[in-house]
This record gives C-alpha cells, structure tokens and sequence, in this order.
C-alpha cells in the first residue's frame, strides 16, 4: 500500500509476516496538518502465544477481527503492553474478553495506569525492568528504548527471531501511509523522524549525547534482522537507516533551543527580579 492522498480517518491494513513466529499488524492515524503516524502491535505464536500492544480504540473491533484471523484469543497466554498510553491500550478491554486465559505483563507505573483505567488487575502481572521474560520457551529480553514518552516504556530483543521492538523510538510522521520504511523519500523519512522525537520526547534535545550515542551504536552492532517501532513502517535490517539520521539529528548537529525548557521559560522573570 503506497499513495499520496493524505489520510482522513484511521486504517488497518493487512498484517505482515516478520519471519516465521511474528505478525506485525499495522494500523494508521491522521495527525491533522502533518502527515500520517503507523501504529503497530505484535503477536508471537508458540506454545504460550504473545501479544504486543494492541493498537488505537476507534479500530478497536477492527483489530479484534483480524487478530482472531490469526489465532484463537482464547489460546493468548500474554498480553505485553509496553506502556499504557493511548495508542498502545485501544483494544485491550476487547481482547481479554475473548482471551480468558490471558495476563497482561508491563511495568510497574503502567499496571497503576491500568488500574486507575478500571482494569481487572488480578490479571496484570509486574514486568521487571532487565528481565528475561520467557512465554513457552521462547525468551524476550526487556529493553528501555532509546527514547520514549512514558517512563515505565518497555520493548525488548527477541534473539531467536532476531527482532528488536524499539516502541515509540524510531518513529517518524510521514506524509502518507506506506508499506516500507523504502518507500519514503530520504528527506521525508529524516523530517518524519525529527517531528516524531520532537512530539513525542521533546526532552531528547536535552539528553546526554555520548550516551545517545552509544545506545545507537549498540544497536548497530545488535544487527538486528527486524526492528520494529511502534511508530514506523516495517525495516528489515539496514539499522542504520534509523539509526542514523537520529545521531546525526541528536548526536552531531546543532539542534533549536526548545523555548518551553525550563531555563528559557523562567529567564524574563529572573531579569526582572
């Protein structure tokens, strides 16, 4: 799917292999005045199946529709909700209706989220930061993404699929809906992904740079087969394509002061006083 039309209302399209065990169904939203924004959820098939998030409420019914035509709900052990905003929660209430069975595993400030949203939280188990979580065998390793906009955020590495979930870090506003991060002109994909961080973690301009830095390293040393942002059309390897316009954005250039930053915005009033 590629076109030119700027989007009006949210979309599903159609969901995509990632190898032999994970699906990546994607969605879309409008952001009025400036493009469009992906909004993808993940589900690992195995002997303890795996679900990722699970997308934005108006495609709430939607979603439900085509996760069942990808897996019986009622055989989903886990639901990984890496944090409890918005675009990450929309159909979670759905789905625990038709997964009876299901735990919803995420971080300590998202199962309060969770509860103060009215959440059964019996069925909401703490994920701890650095762990190893295991479902069947198989083994996600917690990751704190690069950059988020929720403190409690957490993606993870999949080694035997080799597929790293970066949630919210790495995404970008693009003008249109696309299949591939290949379809977006260089240019387009460099502004999309500075509008992104700029909405969705402002206070990266402040962050400390070597260590940016070496974040981003590691993770084009990782290698990874698949990385998968929230926010983002597919990317089958190739990490620096992300990677590399954010060093070169936060690392190495000379980025605005960010008039809402605190030391600015209190400036006038120190003069004056």
């Amino acid at each position: 799917m590629s076109t030119n039309e700027a989007l009006t209302a949210p979309i599903l399209t159609a969901p995509r292999r990632l190898g032999s065990d994970w699906t990546m169904f994607n969605a879309w939203a409008p952001l009025p005045g400036l493009g469009a924004i992906a909004i993808n959820s993940l589900l690992l098939k195995g002997r303890e199946p795996v679900l990722v998030d699970t997308g934005i409420a108006p495609l709430g019914d939607a979603f439900v529709a085509q996760l069942e035509q990808e897996i019986d709900p009622a055989e989903i052990a886990w639901i990984w909700i890496s944090h409890a905003d918005v675009d990450h929660i929309g159909a979670l209430q759905k789905v625990l209706d038709r997964a009876p069975k299901a735990k919803v595993v995420t971080g300590y400030l998202g199962m309060a989220k969770l509860g103060l949203l009215g959440f059964d939280m019996s069925r909401v188990q703490f994920l701890e930061p650095g762990s190893v979580f295991e479902a069947g065998g198989r083994r996600l390793h917690t990751v704190r993404p690069l950059y988020y906009d929720a403190s409690e955020t957490m993606g993870f590495f999949d080694p035997a699929a080799s597929l790293l979930y970066t949630v919210d870090c790495f995404g970008a506003v693009l003008p249109a809906p696309v299949d591939s991060v290949e379809d977006v002109a260089a240019a387009d994909f460099r502004n999309g992904m500075m509008t992104w961080s700029g909405i969705d973690s402002p206070w990266l301009k402040g962050a400390d740079r070597a260590a940016l830095g070496r974040g981003l390293a590691a993770i084009d040393r990782l290698a990874p087969a698949h990385i998968v942002s929230a926010h983002l059309p597919v990317l089958e390897g190739r990490a620096s394509t992300l990677t590399g316009p954010i060093a070169e954005i936060y690392c190495h250039g000379a980025l605005l002061q960010d008039p809402a930053n605190t030391e600015p915005a209190l400036a006038p009033f120190a003069l004056a006083a």
